[in-house]
């Protein structure tokens, strides 16, 4: 199964990279997330309930994040696993772009689903899966509607460069050591 679609999100890049990992933001707009956590600033572990074709069942599942280069874009790959109803498993890139005010986010997922899920069909699967896209961002869009905007932190300063090439007197070190040298192979040989 492979959905790739964008959407238009009323928030500034940095914004809208925060809000998508933040815990509290996913927690609330996720339909039937129980339980969102961050383990460490890549990974993150959550429990959702949903229905698909009249097949209830909760998820527990893990998300990587890999690729990142905040605030523009990550790969996330993902697995979650229901007892009676099996496992879906895929990944997905994420980008960021300024647009028109706001954000662009443009998403492609490639995912696969096994056991008993599997078993209601690929087209059953895409149109559930439709439906929870739509009510994320649905969720989302208008959480982000309601913050107000902030501008982008600075960038990190950059780190003092060290050694000998940025010295004023690496040039004359450099000169004195081949003098040294051709002196040397001159005089002794």
């Amino acid at each position: 199964m492979r959905i790739a679609d964008a959407q238009w999100i009323p928030s500034t890049p940095h914004q809208t990279w925060d809000a998508l990992h933040d815990p509290a933001v996913l927690q609330q707009c996720l339909p039937g997330c129980i339980k969102v956590e961050q383990r460490t600033p890549t990974e993150y572990g959550l429990v959702i309930r949903t229905k698909v074709a009249g097949f209830e069942a909760d998820y527990e599942g893990e998300i990587l994040l890999s690729d990142v280069d905040e605030p523009r874009s990550c790969t996330l790959a993902f697995e979650g696993k229901g007892r009676a109803a099996g496992l879906a498993i895929g990944t997905a890139q994420v980008s960021l772009t300024p647009k028109e005010e706001g954000t662009r986010l443009s998403y492609t997922v490639a995912a696969m689903a096994g056991g008993k899920l599997a078993e209601l069909g690929e087209a059953t699967i895409m149109k559930a899966g439709g439906k929870i896209v739509d009510k994320f961002f649905g969720a989302f869009i208008e959480h982000m509607a309601r913050q107000p905007r902030t501008a982008a932190p600075p960038p990190p300063p950059q780190p003092e460069e060290r050694g000998l090439a940025n010295s004023p007197w690496s040039w004359a070190v450099a000169l004195a050591v081949v003098t040294i040298i051709v002196g040397y192979h001159a005089l002794y040989r």
